[in-house]
């Protein structure tokens, strides 16, 4: 076999593939778009920072120069002619709101310095002085912020604001002016401390100006601006350019950078970064990925080389799997086919076997099913036979020695069957079993069964009955046949013969008793029911109407809730001690309107409950109790208007209410509850 249908080269080379296809896609893909993100996240953040800066400069320009708009409206013109007072008013603003820390200057009309404050330095009064901003303020009727300057004195950057000071007649009668450094704490010097990342930081332009106002060097301050094309990223800001970017810087390095406009001035607060301090996750991701593609192929080389020698047996694992089968030491399976060569073709040929093999086994399997289904049952009636009839009376008598349940028994016979076979033939005596075993079934509970015992004998097997209960039903079903019309026979009737299990007795003498007690029902007339009293009921046992019993298992451990179960087990065995009892309709309604009452009750007082114990479940708990207020509520309804039959009343009270939801799915709840009171105490 050439090397190249190896097993183990295919394997190989199939890894180092997939392997080689993952580096790709994440090195020409995934890390790309990572790269892209980060500069997003990154460029957004900066682009914040540098706003953020531009408006806190904004609001320190925009104070002064509504401080000193402020003070020339505020300046009484009669201190003009009064330096001395001029300058001691200028002095008592000066303290009261010290945004100027060079001092302010008062100057005539004509540039020559009239007062200053105690703060101010520099030429005398009387001396001219010439500036930029002093021409632009004598125009308009607002303060204007004058171009930076260095201290003619000790050279410290400086900035002035300047308002004129008017008459009644809006002629200018002098100009105020306020010098603040640019070094002032609060001001501007936050710019050279601040770092963006281990070496970014942020730049001040005026661009009118070519000047670069502060800087995260020092020595910037105050410095023209560089000519076009000496610095990439400074010619994207005095071109206009406001947003962010990369690009390169005059060193060569790429940077990342933001661009915010501060608004009264027109700077730029520009905030810039190197681009391998933004981009350097992505590296270390990249280091890492290179890392783990190293460490992937390395255990996969390792892997491989420990498992496919075991691979490369397929021919020996399954001649030892068919030869395991054979013997009976493992199920007969399928076995997996490891390629479609000699070997892959003889396991498939293995496999289709196996598949017949099993399809004949099912088939069998339906068969003996069927077969067991059929023995159990009568052909005619659907009912159970004996054998099924022994078969299940076997499990009720152990529930009966274990739990001290009541368990009664109903054995019945048609009336004169061999007249209505001679009259109207067996064919019609066929029909009149079937109708019967309909009448029986459809007067019976759930857990009840019905058996054909003989010719035209039926026996009735009730669990969690008493005999006082069997009684009513055996009456049930005696009304039920005697009022059914069977076509081409009429009506016929039957006898019952009622037994309640006995604490010591045999399922034969208990049968013998059911049929002791039929015979007492034909001699008395036919058609009717004969209970025997001759053995008393199991100790413990319940007797009498049909009852539920609470039982220790059936607390949840909170006294309110389980006071409240206990409530509704009374309640529903009042109910349904009035329902067998065939009391009145005005007996009977008020035991259901008190008993649907309770029930809204518990389930509210449940619920509240449930949710104060954080139970996980409580939504559908709560659907659970929905749904039962409505059947209740309808089966109440139908009740009063008489569409509703006791026997449907009674499966929703036994069954639903207390079997599947106060016994079944209340027990859910039980752990949490637990838990919950053992969190708590």
């Amino acid at each position: 076999m050439p090397f190249y249908q190896n097993i183990k080269f295919r394997l190989m080379g199939l890894g180092l593939l997939l392997i080689a296809i993952g580096v790709a896609a994440r090195h020409l893909v995934f890390l790309p778009a990572v790269q892209e993100r980060v500069q997003e996240v990154v460029a957004g953040a900066h682009v914040s920072i540098a706003t953020y800066v531009a408006h806190d400069i904004d609001h320190s320009i925009r104070m002064r120069r509504d401080l000193i708009r402020e003070l020339a409206d505020t300046l009484p013109p009669s201190l003009l002619a009064q330096p001395e007072d001029l300058a001691q008013w200028l002095g008592t603003r000066e303290r009261l709101n010290p945004l100027f820390d060079r001092g302010i200057l008062v100057l005539r009309p004509d540039g020559r310095l009239l007062a200053r404050s105690p703060l101010a330095d520099g030429a005398a009064p009387g001396a001219r002085l010439d500036a930029d901003w002093f021409d632009a303020v004598l125009q308009p009727e607002q303060a204007v912020i004058g171009k930076p300057r260095r201290d003619d004195a000790g050279g410290a950057p400086l900035l002035t604001g300047a308002a004129a000071v008017r008459g009644a007649d809006k002629r200018v009668l002098a100009v105020l002016a306020g010098v603040v450094s640019l070094e002032a704490p609060g001001f501007l010097d936050d710019l050279q401390q601040t770092r963006l990342g281990a070496s970014g930081g942020f730049l001040l332009v005026s661009p009118a100006d070519g000047l670069f106002i502060t800087a995260r060097d020092p020595a910037l301050a105050l410095q023209p601006t560089p000519p076009p094309g000496a610095d990439p990223l400074l010619d994207h800001t005095m071109a206009g350019y406001r947003g962010t970017g990369i690009t390169s810087r005059s060193d060569g390095a790429d940077a990342l950078f933001s661009i915010a406009a501060v608004p009264s001035t027109g700077w730029l607060v520009v905030a810039s970064a190197p681009a391998v301090e933004v981009f350097q996750p992505v590296e270390e991701l990249r280091r890492l990925l290179w890392r783990n593609t190293f460490a992937t192929v390395a255990g996969m080389l390792i892997l491989l080389s420990l498992l496919l020698p075991r691979m490369l047996r397929p021919l020996t694992d399954a001649a030892r799997s068919i030869r395991e089968m054979a013997d009976g030491g493992r199920e007969l399976a399928p076995l997996p086919i490891p390629r479609h060569d000699e070997v892959g073709a003889l396991v498939l040929g293995f496999n289709k076997l196996v598949a017949k093999l099993h399809e004949k086994e099912q088939a069998l399997l339906q068969t003996m099913a069927k077969l067991d289904r059929l023995a159990g049952t009568d052909a005619l009636t659907g009912a159970w036979n004996r054998r099924q009839f022994y078969e299940a009376v076997e499990r009720e008598l152990e529930r009966f020695r274990r739990y001290r349940r009541p368990l009664a028994l109903v054995m019945l016979d048609v009336d004169l069957f061999k007249t209505v076979n001679d009259r109207y033939g067996h064919a019609t005596g066929d029909l009149v079993l079937q109708q019967i075993a309909h009448c029986i079934r459809a007067t019976l509970r759930k857990p009840d069964s019905v058996t054909r015992w003989g010719g035209e004998e039926f026996l009735v097997l009730l669990p969690d009955t008493g005999l006082a209960s069997a009684a009513a039903l055996a009456e049930r079903m005696r009304a039920s046949i005697a009022a059914h019309h069977i076509d081409g026979a009429g009506s016929v009737t039957a006898s019952f013969g009622v037994a309640e299990l006995g604490e010591s007795e045999s399922r034969d003498e208990w049968v013998a008793r059911a049929d002791a007690a039929l015979y007492r029902a034909k001699q008395g007339g036919r058609n009717r029911v004969e209970a025997d009293h001759t053995v008393r009921p199991a100790a413990g046992a319940q007797a009498g109407p049909v009852q539920l019993s609470w039982d220790a298992s059936f607390e949840s451990g909170n006294g309110i809730l389980d006071a409240e179960h206990r409530d509704l087990f009374d309640e529903v065995n009042r109910l349904l001690s009035a329902l067998f009892s065939e009391a009145r309709d005005a007996e009977i309604q008020p035991a259901i309107d008190s008993l649907l009452e309770k029930l809204k009750r518990h389930f509210h007082d449940e619920e509240q409950f449930l949710q104060a114990a954080g139970y996980p479940e409580l939504g559908a708990h709560a659907v659970l109790h929905r749904a039962l207020i409505q059947r209740a509520e309808a089966l109440v309804d139908g009740f009063r208007s008489h569409r509703t039959e006791e026997r449907a009343l009674f499966t929703f009270l036994a069954h639903d209410v207390v079997a599947e939801h106060i016994v079944h799915e209340d027990r859910k709840y039980f752990p949490h509850l637990a838990a919950s009171a053992g969190i708590h105490g």
